[in-house]
């Protein structure tokens, strides 16, 4: 962890609120300067619309706004820029996914999500199953690991939809094993790659996806700006999710004829300074690793554990060699644990973090939560027991 020691000095949220600790990384990441000035530059530089013009300026977006596509298709190994459609966040692509297929679903089909999920992967799929009068299934979660995965995924498995990494407990699942089931019964299978892209990385073609989807501003990039990855056979074939500018090829009083993929996604003006925001933002990754950032964030969140696994009134989640750390304290609220850090200036989040299912499965209502970042440190972990202490001491005071 030594290497990173000075790069809390990369993002100025830090040096403009010097005693923060930031631990609500599974939620955003903050931002370096390199991705906050290009934002500034597109818009004092470069400012116009995609593909409205030919004037300097436009090109000069255009440009930016295909390099955008080519620098994320590079970094998960995409086949060609084509299969990377810009989206707001992951939840509007899994949106897209979910609506562009609805006709490939029939009734007595079956979707099947896992307990691990963000509710951005999990509604979509239960939202499509109603309407289409389909089975809805959930792959539970038992023992820190995902079970009945041949059992559930069959013959009438249409799609499957999955977390690269759980946002409550830094889990991953058993990818390999769900990929291999899906790809025997000939199902369809969507990866959030949201949680675990900026530490895990992802490489679509060694792990076969056939979608895949990110928001950026949990890899260090700005928010209102994400991508869905598809395979092109899969894009070309499916409808358009939204219509309007941007995305018509011909149109006259009764037929319309849609761009080709990705451009038939992108109804509306994009977000081109997004765009550029990302470049710089994978290009951040790509200098540290995805491998070290991992590897600092575990190492970091096990020697928490270790200390918090010493306190009889601390009930920890999942298990060791995450990246995350969901808890209880006895006899107090997670939403109080976090208000007593706040105090203190250190960010953790409370709540069921939008994974109800997950949550029943735990027979919880809420957990606090605390995430790492390559920005976090060692001295950092001694202002958490300290917080920590603080939390014990007003239970006791408790009746």
């Amino acid at each position: 962890m030594q290497e990173f020691k000075n790069i809390k000095s990369s993002f100025p949220i830090f040096s403009n609120n010097p005693e923060l600790v930031f631990l609500d990384n599974a939620s955003t990441s903050q931002k370096p300067q390199m991705v906050i000035d290009a934002i500034n530059e597109y818009y004092t530089k470069y400012n116009s619309n995609v593909g409205r013009g030919v004037y300097k300026l436009a090109e000069i977006t255009d440009n930016l706004y295909q390099s955008g596509r080519e620098k994320i298709a590079s970094f998960i190994n995409a086949n060609s820029a084509n299969e990377i459609v810009f989206v707001k966040n992951g939840t509007e692509a899994a949106n897209l996914v979910s609506y562009s297929m609805s006709g490939k679903i029939a009734s007595g089909d079956k979707i099947v999500v896992t307990e691990l999920e963000h509710h951005s992967n999990y509604l979509p799929w239960l939202e499509l199953a109603k309407r289409k009068q389909a089975q809805f299934e959930v792959i539970p979660f038992k023992n820190n690991q995902l079970s009945e995965i041949d059992q559930i995924i069959n013959e009438k498995t249409k799609i499957v939809a999955v977390t690269q990494m759980s946002n409550v407990l830094g889990i991953q699942p058993q990818l390999q094993e769900i990929m291999a089931r899906a790809r025997d019964v000939g199902a369809v299978v969507i990866l959030d790659a949201v949680q675990g892209i900026a530490q895990k990385g992802l490489d679509v073609k060694a792990m076969d996806v056939d979608f895949a989807f990110v928001s950026v501003h949990k890899m260090f990039g700005p928010m209102g700006i994400g991508f869905l990855y598809g395979k092109s056979e899969l894009l070309e074939n499916m409808p358009a999710f939204m219509t309007g500018g941007g995305m018509i090829k011909e149109l006259n009083e009764l037929n319309t004829e849609w761009l080709e993929v990705p451009n038939k996604f992108e109804a509306g003006t994009p977000n081109p300074a997004g765009v550029y925001a990302t470049i710089k933002a994978i290009d951040f990754i790509e200098e540290i690793g995805t491998e070290n950032i991992y590897k600092h964030n575990v190492s970091l969140a096990n020697a928490l554990r270790e200390k918090l696994a010493k306190i009889s009134q601390i009930r920890l989640l999942g298990k060791a060699d995450t990246s995350i750390i969901s808890f209880t304290i006895d006899r107090i609220h997670p939403h109080d644990i976090a208000s007593i850090f706040a105090n203190n200036e250190i960010s953790i989040r409370a709540g069921h973090h939008c994974s109800k299912p997950l949550m029943n499965a735990l027979d919880l209502n809420a957990t606090a939560r605390i995430s790492f970042q390559i920005y976090n440190n060692e001295k950092e972990l001694e202002k958490v027991l300290e917080s920590i202490n603080e939390v014990i001491k007003w239970t006791s005071l408790l009746k």
